[in-house]
């Protein structure tokens, strides 16, 4: 009987252990998104760490979306909802960066409500501030261009609902970023970046914004 325990131990003690390999192990779990041309919506609310200070910018929350790699061509978004009256308040601006797909550098555009206006992202060759005209000067190889209609970065007392005019870059890709308008219904920035590195277009809701993946 002695010979015959330290077997019957052993075989139930690998048993256990291959009931235990044989679990998943679980994985990061991406949302579901729904693509329309190079323009990704998605509605679940997603904080990001931002970038007014001068301190480095820490890893934003958050996924990219895995769908295709991006490119360098102009995105047009337009308005969600498709129509609304009176002009959306720009509330915040903020940069990030994400380590997944190789690597992305961040910049969100926060509205106020559930409004987001409609926009066009792109690279441009210069920048310039819409009332004087004058030449926006920027880091950087290239000037990735972002232009809202139907906005506002300032209230009816002619309050800023934004007030930093000038961000850091948050990785080595975006370089820094510059508000270029507030004007007749026009906000738009202009970032500055290493190169014209392929970029991404994302929409979400609660609160509205305008999110632009860009690669390192």
């Amino acid at each position: 009987m002695l010979f015959l325990v330290a077997p019957l131990a052993l075989a139930f003690s690998l048993a256990a252990c291959g009931d235990d390999d044989a679990k998943p192990t679980p994985g990061p779990t991406v949302a579901s998104t729904a693509t329309t041309a190079a323009v990704t919506t998605a509605p679940s609310a997603t904080s990001f760490a931002t970038s007014t200070r001068l301190a480095p910018t820490p890893a934003a929350a958050g996924t990219v979306d895995a769908l295709g790699p991006g490119d360098t061509e102009t995105k047009t978004v337009k308005a969600q909802p498709g129509a609304f009256s009176g002009q959306a308040l720009l509330k915040d601006v903020r940069m990030g960066v994400h380590p997944e797909l190789g690597g992305w550098d961040r910049i969100v555009f926060e509205f106020s409500g559930p409004n987001l206006p409609p926009s066009t992202t792109g690279y441009v060759a210069t920048a310039s501030q819409c009332g004087s005209g004058a030449l926006v000067t920027l880091k950087g190889a290239a000037v990735l261009n972002v232009r809202f209609s139907q906005a506002a970065a300032h209230d009816q007392a002619a309050q800023p609902t934004f007030a930093p005019k000038v961000l850091p870059g948050p990785g080595t890709t975006i370089l820094e970023a510059k508000a270029s308008c507030d004007f007749e219904g026009v906000v738009s920035w202009a970032a500055g970046t290493k190169g014209k590195q392929p970029f991404k277009v994302t929409t979400l809701q609660n609160p509205s914004r305008l999110v632009i993946d860009v690669k390192q």
